[in-house]
């Protein structure tokens, strides 16, 4: 049976979903594979596409490659990094998306993970959002889904955390912000670099002077917000 999804006044409400679309990649490649997937993090694109990085335990590469360019919601793929059995692979995606689904609802993704085709979603609503909506807009766009639980939890922490991070970002523009986000997360700021100016900008669809541009005016304007913040704040 599932939870009750009854009215969580003024306390944010944590949903815990299983889910086993295959029009989803991370579950079908979990399943075909018999791999972990789990999503590390997400990035908006200015063009509208995603780009979503994924680690994958249990699966070579080459499978992962294959699978991905089978997909017909996945339009690029790249093997940022292996280590073993693992890797983290960087995705442009244009179809189902789980991510895309919640934040249309108003929740916030914490983490996506799948194994032998069962995949686990933890999402946080606000208390301004209707928890009903976002469950059924869910199952709307994403077959085989079960509410598997949805606990009261404490903001304080999180609502911290976020208004931090906010600081620190608010001087950034939205391109910048992308740029340096990829660059972190594609291993750009790793010795020696998992990947390169050229890759990264292939990654945001931008060509090589425009993602090293924004890459150098964002690390301005981040350094500036960290060592200057006062003059930053004006």
């Amino acid at each position: 049976m599932s939870p009750e999804l009854v009215d969580s006044g003024n306390t944010s409400v944590e949903l815990e979903l299983r889910v086993r679309d295959r029009d989803c990649f991370f579950v079908a490649a979990s399943a075909d594979a018999a791999c972990a997937v789990e999503l590390e993090e997400v990035v908006q694109r200015s063009d509208g596409a995603l780009l979503e990085f994924f680690t994958v335990r249990g699966a070579g590469p080459e499978r992962v490659l294959e699978m991905a360019r089978r997909s017909p919601a996945i339009e690029e793929v790249r093997i940022v990094r292996t280590d073993g059995d693992e890797s983290l692979v960087q995705f442009v995606v244009t179809g189902t998306c789980v991510t895309v689904t919640l934040a249309d609802a108003g929740a916030v993704t914490r983490s996506v993970t799948a194994t032998d085709g069962e995949g686990r979603v933890l999402a946080d609503v606000p208390p301004h959002v209707d928890v009903r909506s976002v469950v059924e807009r869910f199952r709307d766009r994403h077959d085989d889904t079960e509410l598997v639980a949805r606990r009261q939890r404490d903001r304080c922490v999180a609502v911290t955390s976020r208004e931090t991070e906010r600081e620190l970002l608010a001087g950034l523009t939205p391109r910048q912000r992308e740029t340096l986000q990829t660059a972190y997360l594609s291993g750009y700021f790793n010795w020696p670099r998992d990947s390169s100016a050229d890759a990264c900008a292939t990654a945001l669809g931008v060509s090589q002077p425009t993602f090293s541009q924004h890459l150098r005016a964002g690390q301005e304007r981040l350094l500036a917000a960290l060592f200057d913040p006062d003059e930053h704040g004006d």
